[in-house]
């Protein structure tokens, strides 16, 4: 029996924060020398202004949002995986599969991940909360829809759980079509 769960995932490593606050004093530091200097003033604020930006994707991306990843049911009975990812007090639902239509499911390492080539009749996502993490789960789904490949970020216990529920997903599934 496929039972509900929820997950919060938490970022594994400091890249992102140390990233943010190292743009962000940069930036800070080139729109003061910008205001000081007379020459290249407008060129250091706009570079200045680059770092900003990148302080913000950096905290808006990696920071701020607090992931979870949901085994739960849709209104037909159907098993599905969920990512949801919640900023502040707005909730988004950024992946929505039913597990019968995950075909694998593969732990990487970071080298593994970086050597790895998606298909080009595949889709890449990722939702993984860490910036460059050690190790990832990466999901091969085919659907109606799309050939896609998810990166996620769960620990040991949730990858057999989810590989679990994704094997009796597929027995639910052949003995429907019988």
């Amino acid at each position: 029996m496929i039972n509900e769960f929820s997950s919060k995932v938490k970022s594994t490593n400091t890249k992102a924060r140390t990233l943010f606050i190292s743009t962000a004093a940069i930036a800070v530091i080139l729109l003061v020398l910008s205001f000081i200097i007379d020459r290249f003033a407008g060129l250091v604020g706009n570079v200045g202004l680059v770092f900003v930006v990148v302080a913000i994707l950096v905290y808006t991306k990696y920071i701020s949002p607090e992931y979870y990843y949901d085994i739960t049911h849709d209104s037909d009975g159907s098993s599905v995986f969920v990512v949801r990812m919640i900023t502040g007090k707005r909730q988004s639902t950024l992946c929505r599969i039913g597990l019968a239509e995950i075909v694998k499911i593969e732990r990487e390492t970071r080298e593994l991940r970086r050597a790895h080539t998606t298909p080009k009749d595949c889709v890449k996502y990722s939702y993984s909360p860490t910036l460059d993490p050690d190790e990832v789960v990466r999901l091969t789904t085919r659907s109606r829809y799309e050939k896609a490949e998810i990166i996620i970020e769960v620990n040991s216990e949730f990858e057999t759980l989810l590989r679990s529920y994704v094997s009796e997903a597929h027995l639910i599934e052949q003995n429907e079509e019988e």
